[in-house]
């Protein structure tokens, strides 16, 4: 709805003009006769446009206000700031004159012409200064809300015109440490470090040029106390047809992004060296097995230099080729993905440069991108092989057998005697050919009730010295019973109950890896309902599985 304020001391004309405006339905006109009304109405109230008749009658000398005529009327209302628009009705002799005064537009109609057609042209006129009207008003809040957004902007944005500062918003004024409106005027170069770096950028600004007209560079400016600041810059030309018209300049202070990164790359400059020279094994791999980092301790244990030993594979240079067994990166990293943190703990041979075989326990830790693939592995491992025995294939279990034979019954001899029997299994077989078993040790009695024979007890009727597995004369029996379906059944202090149990326990609650036979998950199962320890040597892979509580504790192999 247009809002009118129509000022004309003719009572019959004014009336007739209004229902003529008002007859569209967008127009609401009010009428006053006189200026001083006009006045005292404008007071109180806005109107999106004012009409009023040049000449206005005479009043007498008794009037507190003396009366205006209506160019006198838009004076004064210019004078106290009222923007309103305003149009005036002028007669001149035999022709009316319709005067947009805002706009400097007329029209004209001679005596004669159809009555009608001025107040068409006036509704005609007042639409058209309205429209005017609200494009400007529009325009100043696009200007206002552009000018804000510039001035308030995180970013610093200066414009540039023959490499002089024509406007700079407060957030690049304030960063510099200049007062408001402090850099207008100045030359752009006297902000930078030094004249080499201002030519060097201006050279990248150049060079570096996205699709959208933007250059792009790195430097440092200057602050008013003469400290530094990290920017990258971006410069693009107002008018690309028009260089007269400067440059925007867009500048983000990336100081703390410098300082952080680094502080981050001598962060890892002294974890590389405490990696390095830690005085445990440790290895970097990229998922194929490709050797990255190899410290120092590495080098020594295992007689490679690092120039030897980098970008080499670790299966067929630390780990030896085992044919038929599937003994790939994937079984050294093995269970990473199923843990929840990421680490996998594997006890694995490996071999020295000369040969010579090692047991080492590696704790594998799988580093992951953005997609959650394997970026890069980080194996930590150490030497746990029994170099007090003449075997040097022998792994000592001292830093890793508490934690297995722990709320046990099962005392540490017994432990380690059948954990070595399994491991001779694991290597030599039984006459060339690869043997797979099981064993049971502690909690016997529980056990016992949990499983049932086979075939007959090969064992029952023994001495009892000829039943104990720390008997060294009957280790090649154990070895020799061990092709034998079902589980041997140890007592924690070594007598052997039995041979050939078949384990009778519901598996279902059991989770193990993939790839598991029913004689790991039987054995897992018997350990998840008692307090017993289980120990399988797998006959496809030569692998050791130790298993309590339900779960694999560690793998060896």
């Amino acid at each position: 709805m247009i809002s009118i304020l129509l000022v004309h001391d003719n009572s019959d004309l004014i009336e007739s003009t209004r229902a003529s405006l008002e007859k569209s339905g967008e127009v609401r006109v009010d009428t006053v006769p006189t200026t001083k009304q006009a006045l005292e109405i404008l007071k109180n109230r806005t109107y999106d446009v004012i009409v009023s008749y040049y000449h206005l009658p005479e009043v007498n000398g008794i009037e507190f206000f003396p009366e205006m005529n209506g160019v006198e009327l838009l004076k004064y209302l210019k004078s106290h700031g009222n923007p309103t628009p305003f149009i005036l009705y002028t007669r001149m002799k035999d022709t009316l004159v319709l005067e947009d005064v805002n706009n400097a537009t007329e029209v004209k109609f001679s005596r004669g012409e159809d009555q009608k057609k001025p107040v068409t042209e006036l509704r005609d006129l007042i639409y058209q200064v309205v429209m005017r009207k609200k494009m400007e008003r529009d325009q100043a809040l696009r200007t206002e809300l552009l000018d804000s957004i510039l001035t308030l902007s995180p970013l610093w944005i200066c414009q540039i015109r023959g490499g002089v500062i024509d406007w700079a918003n407060r957030t690049m004024t304030a960063g510099l440490g200049h007062p408001e409106g402090g850099l207008v005027g100045k030359n752009a170069s006297a902000f930078f470090a030094s004249r080499e770096a201002f030519d060097r950028a201006s050279r990248e600004l150049s060079l570096d040029v996205d699709q959208e007209g933007w250059g792009h560079a790195t430097t440092q400016l200057k602050r008013c106390d003469g400290t530094l600041v990290h920017c990258s810059l971006m410069v693009h030309a107002l008018d690309p047809k028009d260089p007269s018209r400067g440059q925007v300049l867009v500048c983000e202070d990336i100081t703390e992004k410098v300082r952080l990164t680094e502080t981050v790359r001598e962060s890892d400059l002294r974890v590389r060296e405490l990696l390095l020279h830690a005085s445990s094994l440790i290895i970097k791999l990229d998922p194929d097995g490709t050797i990255t980092f190899f410290n120092t301790f590495a080098q020594v244990f295992f007689g490679y230099s690092e120039t030897e030993i980098m970008g080499k594979k670790i299966i067929g240079t630390l780990i030896p080729h085992r044919k038929g067994e599937g003994h790939q990166l994937t079984g050294f990293v093995s269970d990473m993905g199923s843990n929840g943190d990421g680490y996998a703990i594997r006890i694995t041979e490996m071999l020295l440069r000369d040969g010579q075989p090692v047991w080492v326990a590696w704790t594998n830790k799988a580093l992951r991108d953005e997609d959650g693939h394997i970026s890069e592995i980080v194996c930590i491992g150490h030497d746990i092989t029994d170099h007090e025995h003449r075997d040097r294939s022998r792994i000592s279990t001292a830093l890793w057998k508490d934690r297995v034979i722990a709320d046990s019954d099962v005392t540490d001899d017994v432990f380690e005697t059948v954990f070595n029997i399994c491991l001779e299994i694991a290597k030599e077989g039984r006459e060339g050919k690869k043997v797979g078993t099981a064993f049971v040790i502690g909690d016997t009695e529980n056990v016992l009730s949990k499983s049932r024979q086979l075939i007959l007890n090969p064992f029952a009727g023994h001495r009892i010295e000829d039943r104990m597995v720390t008997n060294h004369d009957i280790r090649e029996n154990i070895k020799e019973l061990a092709q034998l379906d079902g589980a041997f059944v140890i007592r924690g202090d070594g007598l052997i109950e039995a041979a050939a149990r078949y384990i009778t326990v519901d598996t279902s609650a059991v989770g193990i890896a993939k790839g598991l036979g029913t004689r790991h998950s039987s054995v897992a199962g018997i350990t998840l309902v008692t307090k017993a320890i289980g120990i399988v040597v797998s006959q496809s892979g030569g692998k050791i599985s130790i298993f309590r509580n339900g779960r694999m504790l560690q793998e060896i192999g």
